[in-house]
């Protein structure tokens, strides 16, 4: 199958290469000359204003590695489907001004694909052209002793240039060492970043652990409020009862025995009640401290996030020295493939002009000391290509441990990224988390604040009861007197009279009640038991002829009345009722 496909593609470049045909390309051009080639469009091909040709170096990859180009000229003349041949110039400003190089002309279309290409070519004067041998050509070259010593002059000087490139090479060396060294430092700072922060993780798994713990006790704090207001909702209710326990008593005045127990039991409730109120307090005041821990807890865990945000802003700055560091690297990288262009390309030139001195030596009889200091050049020529060779490998291996360092870079940056996306989520709870307090905080407040009323409510009650208490006393102060008063009266009456005027007044007449019948002993039971006496309702005053107390006490107790304001609310349903009690 892999067979195939390659002999598919080669089938395929191969049509693509073979559109347009350059023709009389010679093996050279002579340089700083004007330059002109020829090629052939087959019939196949379509040309476009915006082709063009190129003069591109062997070994090119991309149609953007050409030296220059110009455009082709268009086909104005062309009908139908036929071979044309066209030109294309050069200038010699343009051209490459290097004599080893081979090139070779290429032509593009509008959309960037190669449709043709020339064979290779040079640019060399034709007195170098002569001096070359091929194994096809059978040409004896000559040579002078003028030629030889520019050769060795040449050769003194390419020594020197490698000379220089040795020590720039030694230098470039000793700081790839100097970068092997900071990038060593700079991967234990990586290591020491990633420790930091796996620590890091783990105080924000703890966060996140402390976060649920509190969030559970919050639930407990809020079913605890929960029970509170339910608590508090009986102890409302037992108040009205007391209140109606108190109307009771009013209503009960006559009766002292009963009053002072139902006086009792109502100081009995009202202790009860504010040992409950107290009890309350300190179930409020155990909230309070639990509401305080936990805010304790929220702000440790906001300095916890603080410390790591500072984390990783320090190994955001480290970052950014890596590249730094990074792109200085790759620019003395970029340097050694310079120089080893140029290495390479005065290895060629040290191989050509060893070809002419081998050249010269098979065809003259040089000296002694010429051909020991050929061998020498020789020597020192191949001595050079191997340490070029291994400059060369240790340039590989810088350029291998950078790609490595940037991949080892690429990684750190991108658990960077994901510790920073999970800080956010943690941030993002921790606000909701914030939020949730802050509501939980004011439903505490409304509830303080209803507990405050309510203590206010039973203490207005209190001064109720207290007032209630006085005003018993003082009504019973006063039955006293009058009791004291009617005594008095009764021993002045019955008591024999001292002078004669007084029986004149006492004289009975005809309408007078018997003598035996004391005035004042028959004034209670009389009005009473008349029957014109009216009983008035204390709620709605409405007068009742005719009916006894009981049915006075039924009445009364038919009326809806608020405990706190004594308003008749018999147009209420329950729930409004309720509320408006609630509201006192």
């Amino acid at each position: 199958m892999e067979s195939n496909t390659a002999t598919e593609v080669a089938d395929h470049l191969a049509r693509t290469f073979s559109q347009v045909v350059f023709i009389d390309i010679p093996q050279s051009y002579p340089p700083s000359t004007h330059v002109t080639c020829s090629y052939t469009l087959t019939a196949a091909f379509q040309p476009n204003p915006r082709d063009w040709v190129g003069i591109f170096k062997v070994g090119w990859t991309t149609t953007k590695d050409y030296h220059t180009f110009v455009w082709v000229e268009p086909c104005i003349d062309v009908v139908g489907e036929q071979t044309v041949t066209r030109q294309a110039f050069f200038k010699d400003y343009y051209l490459p001004k290097d004599e080893i190089e081979f090139y070779q002309f290429c032509y593009v279309d509008s959309t960037g694909q190669v449709r043709g290409a020339s064979t290779p070519f040079c640019f060399r004067s034709p007195a170098e052209q002569s001096l070359e041998i091929s194994p096809d050509d059978d040409l004896l070259v000559i040579t002078t002793q003028d030629q030889v010593e520019q050769s060795l002059r040449e050769k003194a000087e390419m020594q020197k240039e490698l000379d220089q490139i040795r020590a720039e090479n030694e230098t470039l060396k000793s700081a790839l060492l100097r970068e092997q060294q900071q990038a060593a430092g700079l991967k234990g700072q990586n290591e020491q970043k990633e420790k930091e922060n796996a620590e890091l993780a783990t105080e924000l798994d703890q966060t996140k652990q402390q976060i649920k713990n509190l969030r559970s006790s919050l639930q407990q704090q809020l079913k605890e409020n929960d029970s509170l207001k339910e608590e508090m909702v009986i102890q409302m209710t037992k108040q009205m009862e007391i209140q109606q326990d108190s109307v009771t008593e009013r209503r009960e005045r006559s009766s002292s025995r009963t009053s002072e127990e139902k006086y009792d039991r109502a100081v009995q409730k009202i202790n009860q009640l504010k040992d409950e109120r107290e009890k309350l307090k300190e179930a409020i005041e155990a909230q309070s401290e639990e509401i305080s821990k936990l805010n304790t807890k929220v702000r440790e865990g906001e300095r916890e996030l603080f410390k790591a945000k500072d984390g990783i802003q320090l190994i955001e700055v480290d970052l950014q020295s890596s590249r730094k560091e990074k792109e200085r690297l790759a620019a003395e990288l970029q340097r050694l493939q310079s120089l080893t262009y140029n290495v390479d390309k005065m290895q060629r030139e040290n191989q050509d002009l060893q070809r002419r001195l081998s050249v010269q030596e098979t065809q003259q009889s040089p000296s002694d000391d010429l051909k020991f200091q050929c061998q020498t050049l020789t020597r020192q020529l191949q001595e050079t290509q191997a340490k070029l060779a291994a400059e060369k490998e240790e340039t590989r291996n810088a350029k291998r441990r950078n790609e490595y360092l940037e991949v080892e870079m690429q990684q750190i940056r991108d658990q960077l990224e994901s510790v920073c996306k999970a800080l956010d989520g943690e941030k993002r709870k921790s606000s909701k988390f914030e939020l949730q307090i802050l509501e939980v905080n004011e439903v505490l407040a409304d509830k303080n604040i209803a507990i405050d009323e309510r203590e206010s409510t039973i203490n207005r009650k209190d001064n109720q009861l207290t007032l209630l208490t006085q005003e018993k006393e003082e009504l019973a102060r006063e039955n006293q007197t009058l009791k004291e008063t009617i005594q008095d009266l009764r021993r002045l009456y019955t008591e024999p009279p001292t002078t004669p005027a007084e029986p004149l007044y006492l004289q009975p007449d005809d309408d007078a009640p018997p003598a035996s019948t004391h005035v004042y002993e028959t004034i209670g039971p009389e009005d009473e038991e008349s029957p014109f006496q009216s009983l008035v309702c204390r709620h709605c005053r409405e007068s009742f002829p005719g009916i006894t107390q009981d049915e006075l006490d039924q009445h009364e107790q038919c009326h809806r009345v608020c405990p706190f304001c004594t308003m008749i609310c018999d147009d209420m349903d329950q729930a409004t009722f309720e509320d408006h009690v609630y509201s006192h």
